[in-house]
């Protein structure tokens, strides 16, 4: 997806009023007042609230997504790849902690059924990527194949998700990055072959 100059830097001041007071806070009035713009100046680059938090989503998920393709292309086993994809998504969220108030509020998504198809395309494509990975892997041989790889994928999930939460309930006093550390020594006994 193509933002504007501008529009990313509507998406850096939401992302940024949703870091200073939560979700809750981001109403196209205080995004106005933040940004020293009048209401009507923010409605010509987003018709809503809903469409900000949609892009804000989809931003994010794009240089993820780059990051990931990447480090899938290079010549690591499947293995080394899960390692680096995983120090890269937690990198990520440790620049960006206010991404996790959006994370963690899909619960107040599910009557929204914009946010929550894009919530949900997501969640259904991490668990895809993942899922091939793991074959990939069983399939060379360094992962073992005695675990369905879709249990692999979720226990996988399950993991970053709680660490993650973790985090936050801690208000981000720990290294994400470190924590993500140990979860991979973790994962990595629990898949290895």
């Amino acid at each position: 997806m193509n933002f504007t100059s501008r529009q990313i830097e509507i998406l850096d001041a939401s992302k940024s009023l949703i870091g200073e007071k939560g979700i809750q806070t981001l109403t196209i009035k205080n995004l106005a007042k933040k940004m020293l713009f009048s209401e009507p100046a923010l409605y010509r680059h987003f018709k809503d609230k809903t469409e900000i938090i949609k892009a804000l989503l989809l931003y994010h998920r794009e240089i993820v997504e780059l990051g990931v393709k990447k480090i899938i292309e290079s010549n690591n086993n499947a293995v080394c790849k899960f390692q680096e994809i995983l120090k890269f998504k937690f990198k990520h969220i440790e620049n960006n902690p206010e991404l996790v108030m959006i994370i963690f509020s899909e619960t107040s998504f599910q009557y929204d059924s914009v946010l929550s198809a894009c919530v949900s395309s997501a969640l259904e494509e991490r668990v895809e990527k993942i899922n091939s990975l793991i074959k990939s892997g069983q399939h060379e041989g360094c992962i073992r194949n005695d675990i369905d790889s879709k249990q692999i994928a979720t226990i996988i999930l399950g993991g970053i998700r709680t660490t993650i939460l973790s985090w936050k309930l801690s208000n981000f006093k720990s290294s994400l990055q470190m924590d993500g550390e140990k979860l991979w020594l973790t994962f990595e006994t629990l898949i290895k072959k």
